[in-house]
């Protein structure tokens, strides 16, 4: 299911349960949703005008592969970075990274600036990842998704990560090999990540994580896979909005964001 290519903020229905009750946000109008980054994967090639491609080096790598729609990353540290940087929002935006992904394995990770200890610091990483904790640093833990944000002030690449400072590292339940879409969305104080279903013809986002956000400097959007597991990601895209955007609140202080969007 492809995405258009502009986002359309669907109109507010009423959700009913005999528990939960709900109060609506403002609605934010889809003109007022500017797109900076997108793409849906529709050739047969990566496009490298808007990717940088890094692979490793000892040759045990997949190259990253276009087929049938979807971006395919299917071997060892086989990663891709958006070639523009987003910067931290002025206040009154937000930045959203956002793609719809098949995670199927260990490593598969999406956000911003993902690992920054193999990137030149200052920089933080905002991002998710199916490294599993329980695994003592290696392995994935099948049905689950993590919540990450690492600091990195050093000046130089970090590859053991011995100068990183954790800011943030929450797991998720989230079902495996199937499609999901996954935010990772940056205000001018916070870094929020939200997952979302189709339930209808809507997408219905649910909040999993936020984490203070005091990093001013341009960070890529980034989709990386570490390992041989097949990753499919199906679009990915970067939008500017003002705040706040259309949140449902449901009841216990959970959040949904409601967007339309139409099967192709």
């Amino acid at each position: 299911m492809k995405r258009n290519s502009k986002v359309v903020l669907g109109t507010p229905v009423l959700l009913i349960t005999s528990l939960l009750c709900f109060v609506m946000a403002p609605v934010a109008s889809a003109s007022m949703s500017t797109q900076l980054f997108f793409d849906d994967f529709d050739g047969t090639a990566l496009d490298t005008s808007r990717w940088s491609i890094f692979v490793d080096s000892n040759g045990e790598y997949g190259w990253p592969q276009v087929a049938g729609g979807f971006l395919r990353l299917q071997g060892y540290h086989t990663r891709i970075d958006s070639i523009p940087g987003f910067p931290a929002p002025e206040t009154g935006q937000s930045v959203t990274a956002s793609a719809r992904i098949r995670l199927a394995g260990e490593y598969h990770q999406f956000g911003f600036g993902v690992n920054p200890n193999e990137r030149a610091g200052p920089i933080n990483g905002y991002y998710f990842d199916t490294l599993s904790p329980a695994e003592g640093g290696g392995g994935g833990r099948e049905g689950y998704v993590r919540a990450l944000a690492w600091s990195n002030p050093s000046f130089g690449v970090d590859p053991a990560g011995t100068a990183l400072i954790p800011l943030l590292d929450v797991e998720i339940p989230v079902t495996w090999y199937e499609f999901h879409e996954f935010a990772v969305e940056r205000t001018p104080s916070e870094v929020i990540y939200s997952i979302g279903d189709l339930i209808g013809d809507s997408i219905v986002y649910r909040e999993v994580a936020r984490v203070a956000d005091a990093f001013g400097g341009a960070l890529p959007v980034c989709v990386w896979n570490a390992r041989w597991d097949l990753m499919l990601t199906d679009w990915v895209e970067v939008s500017q909005i003002p705040e706040p955007a259309t949140l449902l609140l449901l009841g216990m202080g959970s959040l949904a964001l409601l967007r339309k969007r139409k099967a192709v």
